[in-house]
């Protein structure tokens, strides 16, 4: 089983104003998806090995292979999985993925595969074997500070997933990772949270858009006319920002560039205005107001007593406490 930690994408709607606000959190499971706890104290190891080599690799060919039995062993072991905790755990398609229902166990079976592997390195006396640590990043993290994190693991191999920073938790709560950053102040079911600090915001755009569309200032009416961007239709930063300066929603047209590095480059070429890290704003962006947004991040993850866990942690929260701002 590969262990891994995710990281999330750009933005949405956890931006906290510079004046601030409250935020709400959701961290609740839907029942009809649980899988009884009697169910999941009887699972055989090798169905729940099965289970996850099938949603990591996606297909039970391939998961046949990755665990040196054949296909049909494989389709044996999930069946009885399913029929034992009943519930439809594997989505038969290409490729396959899993259902709700299957979280915690996918959850049980990375936990499980990380706590032998390091249980068996103590008992050995040397070092644990190189596992795969999943990781759910945000784009602009992963643009400014979480690189620093990367100097700290070079001994474990690193799945590191791009998610918005507001949908990051749910991959914590599918078992796909195994620490997220994200917005969600909450604990998932079985994690801990630590706050990282505080990401800052502000809108800028070129001297030339500016000369262009908003020569007039920043206005409700310029806002209407003037090109926006925005991460994708999930990012409500920029809808943030507008609804902060005017008191209300203003209609605009949008830009939609869904990578970190294409949204700079079209902020760059005047494409359009757009909310960007303060780490990067450089001397060709002007500010078009001087409002911000303040989107607070958080640190989940496994709780576990595991040295990977721990040492991940602590690389993710020194890298963070170099850039980010104190909440």
């Amino acid at each position: 089983m590969l262990q891994q930690l995710s990281v999330r994408s750009r933005r949405t709607g956890s931006a906290t104003a510079s004046r601030p606000t409250g935020t709400s959190c959701r961290s609740t499971e839907h029942q009809h998806h649980a899988v009884s706890i009697a169910a999941v104290e009887q699972v055989d190891p090798g169905q729940l090995a099965a289970l996850a080599a099938v949603v990591d690799v996606g297909s039970f060919d391939a998961a046949a292979a990755h665990l040196h039995v054949t296909p049909s062993a494989i389709s044996q072991r999930i069946k009885a999985l399913e029929q034992r905790t009943g519930q439809v755990l594997v989505v038969r398609e290409k490729p396959c993925t899993a259902t709700p229902a299957a979280a915690p166990l996918l959850r049980l079976a990375a936990q499980t595969a990380l706590l032998q592997a390091e249980a068996l390195a103590e008992m050995r006396g040397g070092p644990a074997e190189r596992s795969r640590i999943a990781l759910a990043i945000n784009a602009d993290s992963m643009s400014t500070w979480f690189t620093g994190v990367f100097a700290d693991l070079t001994d474990a191999l690193l799945d590191v997933r791009i998610e918005d920073q507001d949908l990051s938790a749910r991959l914590l709560r599918e078992g796909v990772v195994m620490g997220a950053v994200t917005t969600e102040s909450a604990a998932v079911p079985g994690c801990r949270v630590r706050p990282l600090g505080i990401m800052r915001y502000r809108p800028v755009a070129t001297r030339a858009f500016v000369e262009r569309h908003l020569a007039g200032g920043f206005t409700a009416e310029t806002a209407a006319l003037a090109p926006s961007l925005a991460w994708n239709r999930d990012d409500a930063l920029q809808d943030q920002l507008v609804r902060q300066v005017f008191g209300r929603d203003v209609r605009r047209p949008v830009h939609y560039v869904a990578t970190a590095a294409g949204f700079g480059a079209a902020v760059h070429a005047g494409l359009g205005w757009g909310m960007y890290p303060e780490q990067l704003i450089d001397g060709s962006f002007v500010h078009i107001s001087d409002e911000h947004l303040d989107v607070p991040l958080y640190w989940q993850c496994w709780k576990l007593d595991s040295a990977t866990v721990a040492r991940v942690t602590d690389a993710v929260t020194s890298a963070a406490a170099g850039l980010l701002r104190p909440r």
